[in-house]
């Protein structure tokens, strides 16, 4: 059990009742701390949502701001390299023995010249050892830092292997290579990279574990074809299972196993940033529904997805043009199919940024309830960002805890 031994932080949060916020979008598309903890968090600011808070550990930032979250890579300080940029793969997983671990690019601005870093926290997210050289990626940037590779995606296995997904790019060519790495002690000791399945080239733009079923989804170099590939032994091997139904002009991707079992996935499309395109399989990828289309009040762009709880959660940038654009944004639905009003985090409306990914944490731990954590980057100087961490946690009623 891991008991943070640090005072429980400040926290700005919101306090979510939901189904009162809802705009009827629908077309398709007490304490609850351990017993260890001193007390609740003193709240710095509130908003209505549904059975949740959001939250950071930085007292002088509230939802909404221009900043809101843990800086977990500070680039505009001087004295850990100013001009570099955070943009590039964001990635962040729990291990299983509690340390969360959160990857990033450090790169010269938003391109592809640099290699992968990462922040560690051993006490839930409250601090972070910072700054971290991925060294399979250092290590290829310092041999040729024409052909960088990153870490773009990951996950962990029901038996805890961290399985790790990249890409290598070439100047002028983009995306040459997929590889994996794998990990059965927390990340001390990584195997040599392998391919997925075959020679795959694309963007590991999502991931997803249920049972030990494990599942990554390619957003291909092949214009507009999402490509399912799934792990059954542990992540070792690795093959198709299927070609999602999206449309050609549809990029990105997101992914995550609903409460009952399905599978929900969704991608996006500039031409139309006020709605989550998805469809959703039965049956673990193997089949899809047609594609659909769920509205957005506040747009999304480079989507993600997370179950926690009951509950579904969309976030990403708030769209890439028009009115109210360039902010990051959080949306929570009771299906995965309805979203309701969409609650800026980041008010930031310089870009780009907005980048981010998820991962549920406490799961190894339990006698703390799970909470997920986001990782996005926010610009503190257009185009280079910094990296930022903010938290969900439910709240659950008296007597119904974990």
């Amino acid at each position: 059990m891991i008991i943070s031994t640090h005072r429980w932080p400040h926290v700005a949060l919101a306090v979510l009742a939901l189904a009162a916020q809802s705009r009827g979008l629908a077309d398709q598309g007490g304490s609850t701390a351990p017993a260890s903890m001193p007390k609740e968090p003193e709240q710095h600011s509130h908003r209505q949502l549904a059975g949740a808070v959001i939250y950071d550990h930085n007292p002088s930032t509230k939802l909404g701001d221009d900043v809101f979250g843990d800086l977990i890579a500070d680039f505009a300080d001087q004295t850990v390299g100013q001009l570099r940029c955070s943009h590039g793969g964001p990635v962040c997983l729990e291990y299983a023995n509690g340390n969360i671990v959160a990857f990033y690019a450090n790169t010269s601005s938003h391109n592809e010249d640099g290699w992968t870093e990462y922040a560690v926290s051993k006490d839930r997210g409250e601090t972070w050892d910072k700054y971290n050289k991925f060294t399979y990626s250092s290590e290829a940037y310092q041999k040729d830092p024409s052909r960088p590779v990153w870490v773009e995606e990951g996950l962990v296995t029901e038996r805890g292997t961290v399985v790790l997904f990249l890409s290598q790019f070439e100047s002028g060519k983009g995306r040459i290579q997929n590889r994996i790495l794998r990990s059965n002690d927390d990340g001390v000791v990584w195997t040599k990279p392998e391919p997925v399945d075959g020679e795959v080239i694309g963007y590991p733009c999502a991931a997803a574990v249920r049972g030990d079923t494990n599942c990554v989804l390619f957003d291909s170099n092949r214009p507009g074809t999402h490509v399912l590939y799934v792990s059954t032994d542990d992540g070792r091997t690795w093959r198709k299972r299927s070609t999602l139904p999206l449309d050609s002009d549809k990029w990105y991707g997101a992914l995550c196993f609903m409460a009952d079992g399905r599978l929900l996935a969704g991608a996006y499309t500039e031409k139309d940033e006020s709605h989550f395109y998805y469809c959703i399989s039965e049956d673990a990828g193997q089949t899809w529904t047609a594609q659909q289309r769920a509205p957005l009040d506040k747009k999304i762009r480079d989507p993600e997805l997370a179950c926690l709880d009951g509950k579904y959660y969309l976030h990403g940038r708030s769209g890439h043009s028009g009115a109210g654009s360039h902010r990051f944004v959080l949306y929570q639905s009771d299906d995965g199919v309805h979203w309701k009003e969409g609650i800026i985090v980041s008010g930031d409306a310089r870009g780009p940024d907005g980048y981010s990914h998820n991962c549920i944490i406490n799961k190894y731990d339990k006698d703390v309830p799970d909470e997920l954590m986001i990782e996005y980057s926010i610009v503190y100087s257009p185009p280079r960002t910094n990296e930022y961490v903010f938290f969900v946690k439910p709240v659950r009623q008296q007597g119904n805890q974990r």
